[in-house]
């Protein structure tokens, strides 16, 4: 499956809405917690089957149920069943390739972004699709696997002395938004250090490992540039929202979290171009070694030029030379090679071009 171009033959021609699954099983099978909680009390839950969720939903809590595995569709299907979900949304969640993207339903809420990961042994991007739905007490997060960005909001839930158990589920999902932004902006700092170190030691030495190295950022960094604007235009979309699920209070956050993608997608562009001017001083200072080794190898060509000449004149075969005859021959013919060469030497130099 091509990293840029996600895509699956089982969906072409199929129709609209039609729940097919696109992507690669992460996990083996499907599991679904949930949290729920209020101002006074808070409540786990573990290994809940679909059937279970009607009856975690109150109107005094809210209800957020993380969802792990996208590749079960009668599971989907339920889901969709049980919350009113969309079947156009619902063929997004289990498309994992599906662009980042803010829709709004007349009692739901729905995000679809990319979660990022930087892989330790490779230093590649690792993606993982998030849907995220908000209802008026509910939010539900797809995932396709176990792990996320979320834990330090799970432990502000389970903590009394913060404020979210205090706001709705629309704050919820403002929350589970900025944690995956802020990743972002801790993926792109690691490579802008990277890209960073990268443009110090060429500046010392550059050698042939460091165009590989170039061009693995660059690479990385489009893969970067491709999951973060799209979620810059969604968060656009989402400050500029009328839904009445969304309460005046969590007005002011969401325009942070405009400017926290903003900066995300400006430092993105930034180190595209800083990669762009590395490649430039790489192949530069490339030409530059080059162009001294041609040089120096020119200059002794022409300094050989004129003592070939004379060793070449001298070294026919004509019977009568006048000079040969002289007894000191041989050394003024030494003198007067090496005193051309010398000359030469001296004015290269003097031109500096030596």
């Amino acid at each position: 499956m091509a990293k840029f171009l996600p895509k699956d033959s089982n969906k072409i021609g199929a129709a609209p809405g039609s729940l097919i699954f696109v992507g690669n099983k992460k996990t083996e099978e499907v599991s679904i917690s949930a949290l729920r909680y209020s101002p006074a009390s808070c409540e786990t839950f573990e290994e809940l089957k679909t059937g279970d969720l009607p009856e975690l939903l109150t109107e005094k809590a809210v209800t957020w149920i993380d969802i792990y595995g996208l590749h079960d569709i009668e599971i989907i299907r339920e889901l969709g069943d049980i919350f009113g979900i969309h079947p156009l949304m619902q063929e997004d969640v289990l498309n994992t390739g599906q662009r980042a993207k803010y829709e709004e339903f007349s009692d739901q809420n729905t995000f679809i972004l990319k979660m990022l990961n930087i892989d330790s042994a490779s230093n590649n991007v690792e993606a993982e699709q998030v849907s995220i739905i908000a209802g008026k007490n509910y939010v539900l997060c797809f995932q396709e696997a176990r792990g996320d960005v979320f834990d330090s909001i799970r432990n502000r839930i389970i903590h009394q002395t913060t404020k979210i158990r205090e706001r709705g589920s629309d704050y919820l999902a403002f929350a589970l938004l900025d944690a995956i932004v802020d990743n972002y902006i801790v993926s792109i700092e690691f490579f802008g250090n990277e890209i960073e170190n990268l443009e110090t030691e060429l500046l010392i030495d550059v050698k042939a490992e460091q165009l590989q190295r170039i061009n693995g950022y660059k690479r990385e960094i489009n893969v970067l540039r491709r999951f973060v604007r799209p979620v810059l235009e969604m968060a656009f979309q989402y400050e500029k929202s009328e839904s009445n699920l969304i309460s005046s209070k969590t007005i002011p956050f969401i325009k942070d979290l405009q400017d926290h993608t903003t900066q995300a997608a400006e430092a993105i562009e930034i180190y595209r171009e800083l990669l762009n001017d590395i490649l430039a001083i790489y192949h530069n200072t490339l030409s530059s070694r080059l162009n001294d080794t041609i040089r120096v190898l020119t200059v002794f060509s022409v300094i050989f030029i004129p003592l070939s000449f004379l060793a070449g004149v001298y070294g026919t075969n004509f019977q009568y030379f006048p000079e040969l005859e002289y007894k000191y021959a041989y050394p003024v013919f030494w003198a007067a090679l090496i005193s051309i060469a010398s000359i030469m030497l001296y004015y290269f130099h003097r031109k500096k071009w030596l």
